[in-house]
């Protein structure tokens, strides 16, 4: 099963172990080092879904609405390794929300041929070295009616991932033209239970896989990223995992901050998320003035999506029809 069905997003990957600017004036160049972020520090996210909201739109569903969505928050969690008795660890924390309706083609069986969707996600990450251990909680209900009589069907679905980083080419700094990869292997452990209408909960088989990941990064230029009539300079970076047909472009500005992502599958835009507020108790300062982010203007990227979690409203449906 695809390993984006479980692991919600990678972003804090990004985050905490992102690239941060050098001095150079000279040359774009950015190195490895972590991000240095204080416990509560935070990132807000507004997400554009149309592109993600489209792909769900197959046999037998004719459109997916978006009802709200709170966003993408990610949180410094701390520096505490007691889940995992590892040592020098770095806690992330995430949590997005998301209520839509989907719109079935004539002849469905459900009332108004509509369900509406509530699906929640939040993980905790937790970074050391080369490891990283990500427990994923992600939480669907869904509301429809058949014949009058209405339903109400809940799903969660528990994966705890860990992930084991074997090789890494990148270089110490980084420029446009830059190409290197990363190797790990991944543990996943996959729980899920459902129930109807409050009824006892069904438990599936816990599932336990491991694969191995060879992903590619290319530093492919320096490029002007602008929000609204501000441009920032930003270095963008494409990664893609090997024989996915997923792939990922981020900018990074002198920050460090990615202020800018574009995740695709199959060559089509799914996500766009923008940044509307953040706290970032260490944050740099920028050499140049020309790339200060504004309070107002403040620069977005895509998230990395679950794009199969939907996918259950079309599951769960089916049983009752």
């Amino acid at each position: 099963m695809n390993k984006q069905f479980f692991t919600t997003f990678t972003l804090f990957l990004i985050l905490l172990t992102p690239l941060a600017s050098s001095e150079s004036n000279d040359e774009f160049t950015v190195n490895t080092n972590p991000l240095e972020m204080t416990t509560g520090d935070y990132f807000l996210y507004d997400l554009e879904i149309s592109g993600w909201l489209d792909s769900m739109e197959f046999e037998g569903v004719d459109e997916v609405r978006e009802n709200s969505n709170s966003g993408m928050r990610l949180e410094y969690g701390g520096d505490s390794c007691l889940q995992t008795g590892w040592n020098d660890c770095r806690i992330g924390l995430q949590g997005w929300e998301i209520n839509m309706t989907m719109i079935f083609s004539d002849g469905s069986g459900i009332d108004n041929d509509q369900l509406v969707m509530l699906m929640k996600i939040e993980t905790t990450s937790i970074f050391s070295d080369m490891k990283e251990q990500e427990t994923a909680v992600q939480t669907i209900d869904m509301w429809y009616t058949i014949d009058s009589e209405a339903y109400h069907e809940e799903a969660v679905v528990t994966v705890i991932s860990l992930y084991t980083e074997t090789a890494s080419s990148e270089p110490e700094y980084v420029k446009a033209g830059d190409s290197w990869t990363t190797d790990e292997t991944i543990e996943i452990t996959h729980n899920e239970k459902s129930r109807i209408n409050a009824e006892a909960w069904e438990h599936e088989t816990e599932v336990i896989e491991s694969e191995n990941i060879t992903t590619n990064y290319n530093a492919e230029s320096v490029s002007n990223v602008y929000i609204g009539n501000t441009s920032y300079q930003s270095l963008k970076i494409k990664s893609q995992d090997i024989g996915s047909e997923e792939m990922d472009y981020t900018y990074r500005a002198k920050t460090g901050m990615p202020i800018k992502t574009e995740s695709y599958e199959n060559g089509s835009l799914q996500m766009i998320g923008t940044l509307v507020d953040y706290s970032w108790t260490n944050e740099p300062i920028p050499t140049s003035q020309a790339n200060t982010i504004a309070v107002g203007e403040l620069p977005g990227f895509t998230i990395v999506s679950a794009l199969m979690s939907a996918l259950f409203a079309v599951y769960f449906v089916a049983r009752k029809e």
